[in-house]
């Protein structure tokens, strides 16, 4: 394990999920004007991709049930198995990525899970995922991954016009979230503040993206 000091964390790529990897596609078409680009499947998870290049190593991903493939011998990440058919795709949480995933989550007081490698064409990594299938802070706390080697998904995409701008979010465990992205070294944008209404007032992200057509504006609310 590295060091606290030394545990280097930065934002790495957005989560929308879909239903139907078509639906997810032509909503980030819609929304944004970029057509995002075939990726592959993630076999252990019962689930495909297409993806989204944003700037330098960062990426949107869309991740939908994969209808090919057999049902996993668990439930799928990112709460999939409550996506239903014909429900709009929408956001689902964010990832980071750190040279030490294992403090990162030794750090933590939420439950991210069990660390699982997974391997997918070139690319390999390590990633926290609850045995659950849901999120951290149902999509508030991000995810968190480690890749292996040094090929990257963002990488290979074609290059867009897209900017993340901003990622905010409202949740009773705010002060929470801030203190652990700090303790593991994290250096982006993200900023959680407690909710604007009390503990009555609805948990959510929401994240803003720079387009062609402007700033455009998503929102999860759990």
């Amino acid at each position: 394990m590295i060091s606290q000091d030394k545990i280097s964390t930065t934002f790495d790529h957005l989560i929308f999920g879909s239903y139907s990897l078509e639906d997810g596609v032509s909503f980030i078409y819609e929304r944004l004007g970029v057509l995002p680009q075939k990726g592959g499947q993630h076999l252990m998870m019962g689930t495909h991709n297409a993806v989204v290049k944003l700037e330098d190593q960062t990426y949107l991903e869309v991740i939908a049930i994969d209808p090919s493939l057999s049902n996993p011998q668990r439930p799928r990440w990112f709460g999939m198995d409550t996506l239903q058919p014909g429900s709009e795709p929408k956001l689902l949480t964010w990832v980071v990525r750190t040279n030490d995933i294992q403090g990162a989550v030794d750090r933590s007081t939420m439950q991210h899970g069990k660390i699982e490698s997974l391997q997918r064409d070139s690319y390999q990594w390590q990633i926290a995922i609850p045995e659950n299938g849901q999120m951290p802070l149902q999509g508030i706390a991000p995810t968190i991954i480690q890749w292996q080697g040094q090929t990257h998904p963002a990488q290979l995409l074609s290059p867009s016009d897209l900017t993340l701008e901003a990622i905010e979010a409202w949740h009773p465990n705010a002060t929470e979230v801030n203190e652990w992205l700090s303790q593991i070294g994290y250096q982006g944008k993200f900023t959680a503040h407690l909710p604007e209404g009390g503990k009555t007032d609805k948990s959510r992200l929401k994240v803003t993206l720079g387009s062609k057509k402007g700033n455009i504006t998503f929102e999860s609310f759990v």
